[in-house]
């Protein structure tokens, strides 16, 4: 009998990644170790989810270079850098390094060609969900997952012969796959802005494992992009790819989708095509326009019948924690925007209201600039709530705007809807990561919708 292959998984996580990936090897009968720098107690959310978790090892807490010497292959989590000397450690010792993504393309594309890859710095997931809406209504069998909260090894039973696979794909994991020169035959790409300056030295670091979306297309594949922002200056297609790009103005070349008298259209080669009537669609906020039409551009791209695009896209009421309206209570709405987790998007939901505006924000520092968030919000906020954390302090240092800073997120949330008056919206939209008071912005806005529900019943 064979030697049980010894597998390490590098970061369990919260969001469901490392779980799927141990569970996969364990399944495979492989010896599985997990280890991850945050400790049990923080981890248990993911570790009661694994398959036989007494028979796998975990080292929590720390990490121990022997593991990494004495693998079979390594499991790297997205948010550990490559140039991690642990990781280096394994490479030094002829140990390959890998993550779930990376896996779980090599399994499938001997499967199905029809796969789609959404990145961007915000509207990603959005348009992730939407696209596999719009595209259920003629494959039926169309799969989402990926960096949506869904792990790739939970849908692999689901992919066949010629599926559909809508995967969400953040930086990291685009970077995790360059070396296997891959991308999606389809490619969207929704918005490119500053963010993760914590992980990459420079915005063109940052872009370069974005391109990984679209490096290696081949002709005849799809690559649909925003041409309103500084994407056209960054992008060079690969010869023979079918652009589309996607914008406010109908004055663009090529093919593409646009808004036009409040209709969204969509020009091909055989023409432009009005497809739904924008006061139709339910998303809230102007930014949700791109992800419209972005995801329209996709479902053209493969001959979704313009009838079905507009139904889905009435009907559509978006993403968990991406300015989800929660409830009302004496005239206040309560919106949970807690994916925000940089300037650029809290802005963006900022500008989604013409009421008053109760905000909620700050948290863990990322590193960005924030001169342009504060100028919104001295224009457009009427209240402003502020969470303890590293990038609140930094943001009034540098801004010198003041708000009361809140320790307790319960009570931020009960002051922010008792200083609010009928026909204005409690938002929470962070503009900063969650680390410190909660495990993730998912979390963040779990809390935020469980104490909004208690205040509409008047707990």
């Amino acid at each position: 009998m064979g030697r049980k292959k010894k597998i390490v998984i590098m970061g369990l996580g919260l969001h469901g990644g490392g779980v799927g990936a141990a569970n996969y090897f364990i399944e495979k009968g492989c010896g599985v170790t997990i280890t991850d720098l945050k400790k049990k107690e923080e981890l248990w959310g993911s570790i009661r989810r694994i398959k036989s978790a007494g028979n796998v090892r975990f080292v929590l807490g720390r990490h121990e270079l022997a593991d990494f010497e004495n693998a079979d292959l390594v499991i790297k989590n997205p948010a550990v850098p490559s140039d991690s000397v642990y990781l280096e450690t394994a490479r030094s010792h002829g140990v390959p390094v890998d993550s779930d993504v990376g896996v779980f393309f090599d399994l499938v594309k001997a499967r199905t060609d029809n796969i789609v890859g959404i990145t961007g710095t915000k509207g990603k997931s959005t348009t992730s969900a939407l696209i596999q809406a719009l595209f259920r209504r003629k494959f039926p069998d169309t799969v989402l997952c990926g960096n949506i909260a869904v792990s790739v090894f939970d849908v692999l039973g689901r992919i066949i012969r010629n599926t559909y696979l809508v995967m969400e794909l953040s930086s990291f994991q685009l970077g995790d796959i360059r070396d296997k020169m891959f991308s999606p035959r389809i490619g969207v790409f929704t918005s490119f802005m500053e963010d993760h300056l914590d992980r990459y030295r420079s915005m063109e670091d940052y872009f370069r494992d974005k391109a990984v979306l679209y490096e290696w297309q081949r002709p005849k594949d799809v690559l649909v992009y925003n041409r309103d922002g500084v994407l056209p200056g960054l992008i060079r297609p690969n010869s023979g790819v079918k652009v589309l790009t996607f914008g406010m103005s109908p004055d663009f070349q090529g093919q593409g989708a646009y808004l036009k008298n409040g209709v969204v259209c969509m020009r091909t080669e055989e023409g432009t095509r009005e497809i739904v009537d924008y006061d139709r669609v339910r998303l809230v906020g102007g930014h949700n326009r791109y992800n419209i039409l972005a995801a329209v551009c996709a479902a053209f791209s493969e001959g979704v019948p313009p009838e079905d695009i507009a139904d889905e896209a009435s009907c559509f009421g978006g993403l968990e924690h991406r300015l989800e309206w929660v409830g009302e209570r004496n005239g206040v709405s309560f919106y949970n925007d807690s994916a925000a987790t940089n300037p650029a998007a809290a802005q963006a939901a900022i500008k989604s209201f013409s009421c008053p505006i109760t905000l909620i924000a700050g948290g863990s520092d990322k590193g960005l600039v924030l001169s342009e968030f504060a100028a919104d919000i001295e224009e457009r906020v009427q209240r402003l709530v502020l969470l303890d954390g590293s990038g609140t302090r930094r943001f009034q240092k540098e801004t010198g705007i003041g708000g009361r800073i809140f320790t307790d997120f319960e009570a931020a949330v009960r002051h922010a809807f008792e200083k609010t008056a009928p026909r204005g919206v409690v938002l929470l939209s962070p503009g900063f990561a969650s680390f410190g008071m909660f495990e993730n912005e998912f979390h963040r806005g779990g809390e935020f919708k469980r104490i909004v529900r208690e205040i509409i019943k008047g707990e």
